[in-house]
């Protein structure tokens, strides 16, 4: 089951897209992406993995995958088993393998002052809903 999403730029790094709502993509079943920029000079690409789009396109935090689409929950969507639809062998479980960086946004408050935390998996990891419930967990003391 493709799963549809937008990148959300809060910052333009390059002065070229602007803010806002800049592309739309698709995850298709096999783990590639399609994404469709908006604007000026819209262009298609597709992407052997989401991973590698977010990677150039992500300005360190800057601009953001939002899911459109929920994330699937009937395992039997998966390509890999148990729980994520992006790994073959399963979901590698967040206290596990890649560690996990943090770095300050740069969405700023009217004084100038950060307003995020970005939480990540280092070397272009990417992460599942589980993931996040995981973070918040330890973030608010066990309570997700």
């Amino acid at each position: 089951m493709s799963r549809r999403f937008h990148l959300q730029r809060d910052h333009d790094v390059t002065g070229v897209s602007g803010t806002g709502r800049v592309a739309e993509g698709v995850l298709w079943t096999d783990g590639t992406a399609s994404v469709r920029w908006l604007g000026e000079r819209p262009s298609t690409v597709h992407w052997d993995d989401i991973a590698h789009a977010e990677h150039v396109h992500g300005h360190g935090g800057a601009t953001r995958i939002v899911w459109d689409d929920p994330e699937p929950t009937d395992p039997a969507l998966y390509l890999g088993s148990p729980g994520c639809p992006y790994c073959p062998d399963g979901h590698m479980p967040p206290e596990h393998g890649q560690p996990w960086a943090a770095f300050v946004g740069l969405t700023r408050d009217g004084d100038g002052q950060p307003m995020q935390i970005i939480v990540a998996r280092s070397a272009g990891a990417h992460v599942a809903e589980s993931d996040a419930e995981w973070v918040r967990a330890r973030l608010n003391g066990g309570q997700p």
